[in-house]
């Protein structure tokens, strides 16, 4: 069937709307579809079983915002490839800080684990560190004990940072960098949260073969803008903009990125917007705007405020070299012979 014709089941079908670039299209003529009832299962599965455990909406259902479900969930366990499974199974998402991404992280952690249906699911939150890998968990083990019917299926054991699921034989866990060599790993879901504070490539080098023997696992990738142009988390964020751009046909690569552009106003409410889309929801407007003001009013402060509030890459603490400049040092280096 052409493209076209594809087009038009989809809009019949009412999923048209998530084909949203030309990789999109490329997943459609390869005979990927997009399922609807999948999508609502995970979508479904945060406010029926999930509890918020913090600040105002402490206690409250977890309802997700509007671009946690449309923009990540619903294309994420959604989209089906020819075989029925999963379409993506590598993902990442870069927004800055405080815009929810741990707390949504944790919630996609105990659907992999209890809501997924996969036997023996192994489900790993990842990170440098042990804390920085509790992170997630403890919110999980958080969201665990906030819940009757999850409570009454899965076990913590806080010693271990492990929750198992008993009937299908599965469990959560907090993975640090210490163990990245370890082997034996038969991960269904890997959580890697602050990616861009990842030193060097060993846990990841580690990481990226735990996924050999599942049906459909999911790397779930969290992470503020970093300042190291050589880190495995800038090559993660340009492979994820390559593949949104068209121009890397990854077919099975998931991308989310939520920034202020080089050429953006940084003092425009609309610039704030545009890179923080839990702006007004989770994070007080008129709090945001005093932080603007500050970094105004500081010099020195004002490229920490971009990385970490706007996402810009390189512009912390310790960036010394902005990205276009890298960019633009890159030739063609031709050796000659001796």
């Amino acid at each position: 069937m052409s493209l076209i014709g594809l087009k038009r089941r989809a809009q019949k079908e009412g999923w048209i709307k998530f084909v949203r670039s030309e990789i999109d299209e490329r997943a459609m003529l390869a005979g990927y579809t997009f399922s609807e009832r999948k999508a609502l299962r995970c979508v479904n599965f945060f406010p029926t079983f999930l509890r918020h455990s913090k600040g105002d909406f402490g206690g409250k259902p977890f309802e997700l915002i509007d671009w946690q479900r449309d923009d990540v969930v619903y294309p994420l366990f959604g989209w089906l490839r020819p075989n029925g499974t999963r379409r993506y199974s590598r993902s990442y998402i870069e927004i800055p800080k405080k815009n929810g991404k741990s707390t949504i992280a944790s919630g996609i952690a105990l659907y992999l684990l209890v809501g997924d249906g996969e036997r023996g699911a192994e489900v790993y939150c990842a990170a440098t560190d042990k804390k920085q890998a509790k992170i997630v968990w403890d919110e999980s083990a958080v969201m665990v004990e906030a819940s009757p019917e999850l409570l009454g299926a899965l076990s913590i054991h806080r010693s271990s940072s492990t929750i198992t699921f008993p009937a299908t034989n599965s469990f959560l866990r907090a993975l640090s960098g210490e163990a990245a060599g370890n082997e034996g790993w038969n991960a269904h879901g890997l959580i890697v949260d602050e990616l861009h504070k990842w030193q060097g490539r060993k846990l990841w080098d580690a990481l990226k073969w735990a996924f050999a023997a599942r049906r459909q696992p999911l790397l779930f990738v969290i992470t503020t803008a970093g300042d190291d142009p050589l880190s495995v988390c800038m090559q993660q964020h340009n492979y994820a903009l390559g593949v949104n751009d068209g121009k890397i046909p990854d077919l099975n690569f998931f991308g989310y990125v939520r920034c202020a552009d080089e050429n953006d106003d940084w003092l425009d409410e609309a610039t704030w917007k545009k890179a923080n889309p839990s702006l007004g929801v989770t994070m007080d407007l008129d709090r945001f705007r005093e932080d603007v003001l500050e970094a105004a009013k500081t010099p020195e402060s004002q490229a920490s405020f971009k990385r970490y509030r706007l996402n810009v890459w390189n512009a912390g603490e310790n960036g010394w070299i902005k990205p276009a400049s890298w960019k633009a040092c890159q030739r063609v280096i031709e050796w000659g012979t001796a």
